[in-house]
């Protein structure tokens, strides 16, 4: 996807670069520090996502989502601000504000919300002249409502962490993954990557297999076997 940030603070703008590195499949179109910048890369570049500030100098970030909206552009806006006041955030879903995060946030937060709109967008991108629900549902669905469709996990396991982690391995462009590097694309530890893949192969949606290395401890490693599953437990 094509990404561009609008953020003024030298800090969180680094940060969001460096987030966004992390990421698989993702270029930075640009990085603009106020409005009027924006908009002019956005007139001039095709952007999938920007990631946008709210309080940029004497300025919102809202205008530009605004402009979006009235040209009818298909951009996602993700915002990262400090702003939270209730107008703000009304405001906000009224301009088709894709998600919303709030200083500080973790890595995590950011994958999820960059993620669910290059997913939305892979969905749109392979639609039929007819849609199935299971599309719609892709598309349409809080992710609140994820939940529901993911009963019965094991304790310690959440439905919002085995999401995340079914993305990722959608995400991965090689067939076959270890815990390390699963555990390295989606920000967890290995630990805990560890639990949600025997999770993942008990139900014959991955394959397990190890093999012991030099120093005789073994080694997993996983592949996907059953692709559509997966896909719906994201």
């Amino acid at each position: 996807m094509r990404v561009l940030i609008v953020e003024d603070d030298p800090m969180v703008m680094k940060l969001n670069v460096d987030y966004l590195a992390r990421l698989g499949d993702m270029t930075l179109v640009g990085r603009c520090s106020d409005v009027t910048t924006a908009l002019v890369v956005l007139e001039r570049e095709p952007v999938d996502v920007v990631l946008l500030d709210i309080y940029l100098g004497r300025r919102s970030g809202l205008e530009i989502a605004g402009w979006l909206r009235e040209r009818e552009i298909d951009t996602d806006v993700v915002l990262i601000t400090a702003a939270s006041e209730g107008d703000t955030v009304r405001e906000a879903r009224r301009l088709g504000v894709t998600d919303f995060l709030i200083k500080p946030f973790e890595f995590r937060r950011f994958r999820e919300a960059l993620e669910t709109c290059r997913q939305r967008r892979r969905t749109l991108e392979v639609l039929g002249t007819q849609v199935d629900q299971q599309a719609l549902d892709n598309l349409f669905r809080a992710d609140s409502q994820r939940a529901g469709r993911i009963s019965g996990l094991p304790k310690g396991l959440t439905a919002h962490s085995l999401a995340q982690v079914c993305q990722t391995i959608l995400s991965l462009t090689a067939e076959e993954f270890s815990t390390e590097q699963l555990a390295e694309a989606a920000g967890m530890s290995r630990v805990s990557i560890r639990k949600y893949l025997k999770y993942l192969s008990d139900r014959d949606i991955l394959s397990e297999s190890f093999s012991y290395g030099q120093v005789g401890r073994p080694s997993f490693s996983y592949r996907c076997v059953d692709r559509e599953a997966l896909a719906r437990l994201v």
